[in-house]
């Protein structure tokens, strides 16, 4: 029940709600606010909608919401991270307010939708336990359709708030358990121990389907995948045209398709093709890959596989075991860098960004399930991962060209010049100077009983809404 630290998934089950939501259309749209405006570049006007209370009877006005704002920022790194310095909020009516910047902040709207930011919170009842945070147990603090009455590692209990804002919520109640075992949450629903099960790992796909009662459910792109980073801080990657021809060697459509049984949609960008601002400029080329490489001097030999100057042209490419999916992604890259020529060594790390960060560990291609543009904001994957000396700029990248668009991004307020500049970027990172890349990008997926046989996985994290129920 900690807000700052831990409580930000209560969005996903229905115990909490944000001022925008980040929906399958690729935009942001307003939820408790009716409306978000920009009258001009340096200044937002929100407005909240009429009538909505806590769960505690108290009123979600603007001094309330001003409110846990300012806590979220005094306490939660992930808020204090995402506003800009010299941002201002400021109640400008009863339901009202208005936010100034000294310069444009144009991913206001996907601060607003994203969890780990401004979970709209009674901050007073917050504020009055201290940090005994088992007291908010009850406490009504959050605005969704159920509320928290119980909470401990291994289960969630909460039920129907009569007072929610939208209508009677379908549900009496509902337990959300966290059970870190995917085959044992897949268990739970073939055993009618649960309705939903979260997270199945794709290869549990097959005998999902073979058996009676229980389906595999496929939902909505998301915006994340599996991103392959590149090492240009040591090895074959620091050449460019091993780069290109690794990127044209990956065949996405059979990642998606043949590995992944249509789990996954193709990768045709870096970022899902459901964003407006996405590049479709993704190809699978083995021709020119090769080309690339026997211009670069790597030659293949009798076998295929290509030296230069008596190096052999070989990677190793990182996965983690916390993430299953990634055992047959890596094997069919392995596959398919053979056919152009160039080795491939799957390596497992525990943890896989802090073994990243660990000069002494080799690696070439970093596998890791992140995605480009969470919430809908890319600003923050940008900094984090593309300018030199960021804090997950693992590889070493550094592109004169992108270490300017980048930060003329963040106070960009036109939606044609930031198309612009993500267009650029994907161009340069595809074409010029690769670094990050997508295999694939992830669809949504559950596994359900027959009760919940038309449930389709939520987008962006949005699991339980007012309206879930069981199948008619």
């Amino acid at each position: 029940m900690n807000p700052w630290e831990d409580g930000f998934w209560m969005q996903e089950f229905g115990q909490a709600e944000l001022l925008m939501q980040f929906r399958e259309d690729g935009k942001h749209h307003p939820w408790l606010l009716s409306a978000l405006e920009n009258p001009e570049p340096t200044r937002w006007v929100m407005t909240l909608r009429e009538g909505i209370t806590f769960q505690n009877g108290k009123p979600v006005d603007a001094p309330a919401v001003l409110a846990a704002i300012e806590a979220a920022i005094a306490n939660s790194q992930s808020a204090k991270g995402a506003v800009p310095e010299g941002a201002a909020f400021a109640v400008t009516g009863p339901l009202e307010l208005t936010v100034t910047t000294p310069a444009p902040w144009p991913e206001l709207p996907g601060v607003l939708a994203d969890e780990a930011v401004f979970l709209i919170l009674d901050a007073e009842a917050v504020a009055a336990v201290g940090e005994d945070w088992g007291k908010l147990v009850g406490a009504g603090i959050y605005t969704g359709p159920y509320a928290v009455t119980a909470l401990d590692d291994a289960r969630m209990e909460a039920v129907a708030h009569p007072g929610y804002w939208q209508g009677k919520p379908a549900l009496p109640g509902l337990t959300v358990a966290f059970v870190p075992d995917a085959n044992a949450r897949i268990l739970a629903v073939q055993n009618d121990e649960a309705d939903i099960a979260l997270y199945p790992p794709l290869a549990a796909r097959p005998a999902v389907d073979a058996t009676p009662g229980v389906h595999f459910n496929i939902g909505a792109l998301s915006t994340g995948g599996f991103t392959g980073y590149m090492n240009l801080r040591q090895g074959p990657l620091a050449d460019v045209a091993v780069r290109k021809a690794v990127l044209r060697a990956v065949d996405y459509r059979e990642i998606a398709e043949d590995v992944f049984r249509g789990g996954l949609a193709q990768a045709t960008s870096l970022y899902a093709a459901n964003l407006p601002f996405a590049l479709e400029n993704y190809r699978t080329d083995p021709t020119e890959a090769a080309a690339l490489l026997d211009a670069a001097g790597w030659v293949a030999g009798p076998d295929g596989m290509r030296a230069k100057d008596g190096a052999p042209l070989s990677l190793v490419l990182a996965i983690y075991p916390q993430q299953p999916d990634l055992v047959p992604l890596s094997t069919a890259v392995q596959a398919q860098l053979a056919r152009v020529g160039i080795g491939a060594e799957v390596v497992s790390y525990d943890g896989i960004n802090q073994a990243l960060m660990e000069p002494s560990n080799r690696w070439d291609i970093a596998m890791v399930s992140t995605g480009a543009a969470g919430w809908g904001r890319v600003q923050s994957f940008l900094d984090s991962y593309l300018l030199p000396g960021a804090r997950r700029n693992y590889g070493g990248y550094d592109n004169a060209e992108v270490n300017a668009l980048v930060p003329e991004l963040a106070t960009e307020p036109d939606p044609a010049r930031r198309t612009q500049i993500l267009h650029r970027i994907q161009t340069i990172l595809w074409d010029e100077d690769p670094y990050a890349f997508s295999f694939n990008i992830h669809l949504g997926r559950v596994i359900v009983n027959d009760r919940y046989a038309c449930y389709k996985p939520g987008f962006a994290l949005y699991h339980v809404s007012w309206q879930t129920a069981p199948c008619e």
